[in-house]
């Protein structure tokens, strides 16, 4: 279940980390330092998630440089296990911000799109529109929407099972587990380690 929450274990395979970033830090509502050595001292794997300077945020190196200063400049284990991926953003969010498409519409819009190897949703012909059948999804309006499948799905699949943290809760988190789900992937979310 998309939803289900994960606890720490004494040993888990791997963590999916979520906009863990300085430019959120004021929006984080648990101790980043403890999120990081909890992850190198549970996990064999991590995948780091974060917005890059593409978007005016932080390169890998200044991440890198962060969670360095959370570990006390003791990070070569978090490192060891890490891979860091520039996923991106907003890649579903205006039709996660617009009242008329629940959770669940989009999820079928994603899917459809992933299954017939569409990337933009400007790409849908209005056969396509109404094979889906989200009642909201007019075809006259697509190109309103910036909606389109991420490269983070060449990774994501690798990454099934995982637990999985950050947020925001229902900004770049759920995006995440949009994509997950539609490719038919589950991962466990760690509530501790979740921000709104």
């Amino acid at each position: 279940m998309r939803r289900r929450a994960a606890k720490w274990a004494n040993h888990r395979s791997s963590l999916i980390i979520v906009d863990v970033q300085p430019e959120y830090e004021r929006n984080i509502s648990f101790d980043v330092a403890e999120l990081l050595r909890s992850a190198q001292e549970t996990y064999n794997k991590i995948l780091v998630l974060w917005n890059g300077p593409d978007l005016g945020f932080c390169s890998q190196n200044e991440l890198i440089a962060y969670y360095a200063e959370k570990l006390d400049y003791e990070a070569d284990e978090f490192l060891a296990k890490a891979t860091f991926f520039d996923k991106s953003y907003g890649f579903f969010r205006d039709l996660m911000d617009h009242p008329c498409f629940d959770h669940y519409a989009i999820v079928k819009i994603v899917s459809y799109m992933i299954q017939r190897g569409i990337n933009d949703i400007r790409e849908l012909s209005e056969q396509d529109v109404q094979n889906i059948g989200v009642s909201d999804l007019l075809h006259e309006q697509l190109e309103d929407y910036g909606f389109f499948i991420p490269d983070l799905q060449s990774i994501l699949e690798d990454w099934n099972g995982s637990d999985i943290c950050g947020g925001g809760q229902n900004e770049c988190l759920a995006e995440v587990e949009i994509l997950a789900e539609a490719m038919n992937l589950r991962f466990n979310q760690v509530q501790a380690f979740i921000y709104a």
